[in-house]
């Protein structure tokens, strides 16, 4: 109600005599000067409640850029090679990250890596005791290195309890209890080391008649059914790497062909040899880089939904439209991340421009396939190393060059650092500004209160005046009929 119809109201009703609703009329006095605060009030917190929103958005759609950013800073995840072999039962691969180089390796197995074994005496069963139930010590001695004593508990004097012990001794030394007959009547202990020629051992053990059998010669003890026991030695296998004589002490290679598994299955003779060929998919870094791209321009439509008060976006359109210095802030970052050199350039390839991506009039991000593919045929390791210092599982505190991609992650990162980030520092003082509203509320309501006790004790003694005019006119109107009438008699 306008305070015009209120003073309407008020005149209205003194001409009548008492009749005004002195409650209603306080109130909406009251609130017409209410109003118009609270609400801007109002406006403010959701204002601020809207660019937070907008803050969150926009924080979510660079942490997906930092991301993007993150695949591309690892030399062995640029590329996806496969390996295969001409003869897989000889020589089987296996290409296990992307630092494989393209190329064909040619491989001929000489001799396998052997692993020494040993067998024990024979035993009637698996809980027989070998020491008449007393404990005892097992030691397993390696052709180089420390000895390891493995004891035997008492009551676990049995081939099941020696099996059980020796493979939780960590000794180098696998074992495992062997039945010779479907009867189960006969048991062998049988020993394995690693391979390779410098993986050997010896077992001998503190019982007074009997190492158990695990020796390599007779010995002419009557307790270990005198004879060898040794079942293999051990062995390096060796073989030829495009020609070069190599030995290696396992039948797993790592590391002859960067980044592929070789293992070694069957032997050749007369000079035969296996082909192994390496191919690397250079699509795999392509694909990474068009995801940046997008998620780039994902940035870039956020940025530009957010500054715009005309935006027709649900809910946070328009909600940075007032702060102008956190979108510049944001957009300018993101453009140098993307646009600056790399930290280690290679060859040609300085930057991402080197490579096909680039910032257009508009300021959005675009990706020229010619040039990548053209550039990724000839100069993939130049490309590789621009991004990602040609290194794998890079450590921030190292003080190293990593390349543009965590350069790129660095400088992006210092909008979302928790601490000093400016979305953070924006959400704060959004957050802040909200409680310090909610405060001139509260104090509002509070003053409103006052003003509308103060009208309706104005209205009360106001009405008790016209009431005391009312009785006073009514008791004069009653004197002069009186004095009237009292004239005709």
């Amino acid at each position: 109600m306008s305070t015009e119809n209120v003073a309407s109201t008020v005149l209205l009703g003194m001409g009548k005599g008492s009749g005004i609703d002195i409650v209603k009329l306080a109130r909406d006095l009251t609130d017409v000067e209410k109003a118009p605060r609270e609400s801007k009030l109002n406006a403010s917190i959701e204002e601020s409640e809207s660019k937070i929103s907008g803050l969150a958005v926009l924080k979510y759609n660079v942490q997906l850029l930092i991301d993007s950013f993150n695949e591309l800073n690892d030399a062995a995840e640029l590329a996806t090679p496969t390996a295969t072999t001409t003869d897989a039962a000889k020589v089987s691969v296996i290409a296990t990250d992307g630092s494989a180089a393209s190329g064909i390796y040619d491989i001929g197995v000489t001799t396998l890596a052997t692993a020494q074994r040993n067998k024990s005496n024979q035993y009637s069963s698996t809980t027989e005791s070998l020491n008449g139930g007393s404990g005892f010590t097992l030691t397993v001695t390696p052709g180089s290195g420390s000895a390891t004593n493995i004891a035997i508990a008492a009551g676990n004097d049995t081939p099941a309890g020696v099996v059980s012990a020796i493979n939780a001794a960590g000794a180098g030394v696998t074992a495992v209890l062997l039945a010779e007959d479907s009867s189960g009547s006969n048991y062998r202990i049988m020993l394995e080391g690693a391979t390779g020629a410098s993986n050997s051992f010896d077992i001998s053990s503190t019982l007074a008649d009997s190492d158990l059998g695990f020796h390599a010669t007779s010995n002419g003890n009557s307790e270990n059914n005198s004879g060898t026991q040794s079942l293999q030695n051990p062995g390096d296998a060796s073989l030829t790497y495009n020609g070069v004589s190599i030995t290696r002490s396992s039948n797993v290679l790592t590391d002859v062909i960067p980044g592929v598994t070789i293992s070694l299955n069957a032997t050749h003779t007369g000079g035969a040899s296996e082909s192994i060929n390496v191919v690397s998919d250079r699509a795999t870094l392509k694909t990474k880089l068009q995801d940046m791209v997008a998620l780039y321009n994902d940035v870039k439509f956020a940025l530009d939904e957010l500054s715009d008060p005309e935006s027709d976006e649900d809910e946070v359109g328009g909600s940075l439209a007032s702060d102008l210095a956190t979108i510049r802030t944001v957009r300018d970052t993101i453009y140098k991340a993307v646009t600056q050199d790399s930290s280690t350039p290679s060859g040609n390839v300085t930057a991402m421009r080197d490579i096909g991506v680039s910032v257009d009039r508009e300021g959005a991000l675009t990706f020229n396939e010619t040039t990548y593919d053209t550039i990724a045929a000839s100069n993939f390791d130049d490309v590789s190393t621009m991004l990602s210092a040609g290194t794998n599982n890079q450590s921030r505190y190292d003080g190293q060059s990593q390349g543009l991609a965590t350069d790129a992650v660095i400088k992006l990162e210092t909008l979302t650092d928790s601490i000093s980030g400016i979305f953070v520092t924006r959400t704060t003082s959004a957050q802040t500004a909200i409680k310090r509203y909610e405060a001139d509320l509260q104090t509002l309501e509070t003053r409103m209160e006052a003003v509308y006790e103060r009208y309706l004790q104005q209205f009360t003694v106001m009405e008790s005046l016209v009431n005391t005019l009312n009785s006073t006119r009514e008791s004069m109107a009653t004197t002069w009929e009186n004095m009237a009438n009292f004239g005709k008699k």
